[in-house]
């Protein structure tokens, strides 16, 4: 059986360290949900592909005393898979996120539209990314990842397409595309890596927005005949496009 995993700050952990204390929410989860004790092991995991081995020295109310055992750089298990997402309402967009980190993305660009329906507070941007990135951390926690999903800040459409990587392929999944299919327009792109998606707000995009993509390099792209919510057909695309790499990736090893 797995150790249970914590997550802790990235970049804390180092070969030299030989102790470590677990504080927050992560410690009280340890102790209270877990209910571990002294002599227990278990996993640390930081997002930034650290893991490291440890068992439980001591316990009291608030922390834990971890001794380390062993620390390890962890190979980068994300896909190059980039999402480009139009904001989404609270509960849709953690959703969203905690999939998306599941399934491995490396990035996620939360985008503006003329159609997004969430009206956004510049003063609470930034609380918006500390949330989403607690619920990637929990999810990258419970999949047993190593390397966090970056997220951007929210930004519009325009600012995100010149953001993300020049090379790769780049596929808009768009309602009134109706012939070419997510594989058609990868493999029209010679099925080049990293694949950036990106997926519309509830109302659908503007003329003006699918003519910026395009100029961009994004091929238009259909997930079928039945209109999709938003974060269904981002994790559909990114679910698809994730077990072809995987499958790739199990032939070449």
């Amino acid at each position: 059986m797995c150790p249970a995993r914590f997550l802790i700050s990235p970049y804390v952990l180092s070969d030299s360290r030989d102790t470590f204390t677990l504080t927050g929410r992560e410690a009280h989860h340890l102790t209270h949900v877990k209910r571990f004790g002294p002599g227990d092991r278990v996993e640390l995991v930081d997002g930034s592909g650290i893991v490291a081995k440890a068992k439980i020295i001591w316990i009291n109310r608030s922390e834990v005393g971890l001794q380390i055992v062993e620390v390890s750089k962890q190979p980068n298990d994300c896909l190059p898979i980039n999402l480009i997402v139009a904001l989404l309402k609270a509960d849709r967009m953690g959703w969203m996120i905690q999939k998306a980190t599941e399934l491995g993305v490396q990035a996620i660009y939360p985008v503006i539209t003329q159609h997004t329906v969430i009206k956004v507070d510049p003063e609470k941007i930034s609380r918006y990314l500390v949330r989403w990135n607690d619920i990637a951390g929990q999810a990258l926690k419970q999949c047993r990842g190593s390397i966090i999903p970056t997220i951007h800040a929210v930004t519009p459409l325009g600012n995100a397409l010149g953001k993300i990587p020049c090379a790769g392929a780049k596929i808009l999944l768009w309602e009134e595309e109706k012939k070419r299919s997510l594989f058609s327009a990868w493999r029209d792109q010679k099925n080049t890596i990293p694949v950036t998606v990106i997926t519309g707000p509830e109302g659908g995009f503007v003329r003006d927005e699918i003519v910026t993509c395009k100029k961009a390099g994004f091929n238009t792209a259909t997930m079928g005949i039945r209109t999709l919510r938003s974060e269904t057909a981002a994790i559909g695309a990114v679910a698809s496009l994730a077990a072809i790499m995987n499958s790739c990736m199990e032939g070449k090893s």
